[in-house]
């Protein structure tokens, strides 16, 4: 029996820069990780397209090429919208595609890439006018010219900023009651042998609310393993959610 994680409405509606009359209920959000890629992976057959790095490129398993899709950074508060250029596979770990250049421009950590992502469909206008804007930035992108270095003076003491450790936490499912909630629990340890041991909450979001989740994490090391240990109990879309 195949489990279907069952998402909360407002996962489905997160806060966007774009008038809400520009476009309809985006029909994809999730949450995880971003894979950036690298010209190893390729070497090395983890990713079958050859891409540059160097070009501000993002690909998705399931969505086909020219879809547009937001990309948000929670913590840092970037976002983009871009087309998928790529339907492909990747490590099924991970969210969505990347290159290193759009990775720089949503200011991701390179060790945690914790990001957003949702589906926008809008009307045709929009959707040529958005387009257009993504293909230039490409184009600037791609033929910038090297500007000058200039050197600072790095003798004066600059106060280091305090980076909160991220914990994150992995999403099994909302429940409409609190049995339906206990029984998930009883299944997933019952069904995997290395989530037995393993502590599963449950936490009361609201009145007929009840949410069950695996975590906190601090390391994406410890999230992959059980993440991967959920896949093989047959678990679907699972959400990895940012700790406030």
């Amino acid at each position: 029996m195949k489990f279907k994680i069952i998402l909360i409405t407002f996962f489905l509606f997160s806060c966007s820069s774009i008038s809400s009359s520009n476009y309809k209920k985006n029909s994809f959000s999730s949450k995880g990780f971003a894979y950036i890629y690298d010209i190893k992976d390729y070497e090395n057959k983890i990713i079958k397209k050859k891409i540059n790095s160097d070009n501000f490129i993002i690909g998705h398993h399931t969505l086909k090429r020219g879809t547009l899709i937001k990309i948000s950074n929670p913590v840092s508060g970037k976002n983009i919208i871009a087309k998928n250029e790529y339907k492909l596979d990747y490590p099924n770990f991970y969210n969505i595609l990347v290159t290193k250049s759009v990775a720089q421009k949503l200011d991701l950590n390179f060790d945690i890439p914790y990001v957003e992502i949702e589906e926008i469909k809008k009307n045709k206008s929009f959707i040529a006018k958005k387009a257009d804007i993504f293909d230039e930035e490409k184009q600037i992108h791609s033929s910038a010219p090297v500007e000058k270095v200039s050197i600072s003076n790095i003798s004066k003491k600059k106060e280091k900023k305090k980076i909160k450790k991220q914990k994150f936490t992995i999403i099994l499912g909302n429940f409409y009651s609190l049995d339906s909630a206990k029984n998930l629990v009883k299944k997933v340890k019952k069904d995997s042998l290395l989530l037995r041991d393993k502590k599963i909450s449950i936490f009361k979001r609201k009145e007929h609310n009840y949410e069950v989740f695996l975590g906190p994490y601090k390391t994406i090391k410890k999230i992959k393993n059980d993440y991967i240990a959920l896949q093989q109990i047959n678990f679907e879309e699972i959400d990895v959610k940012l700790n406030d």
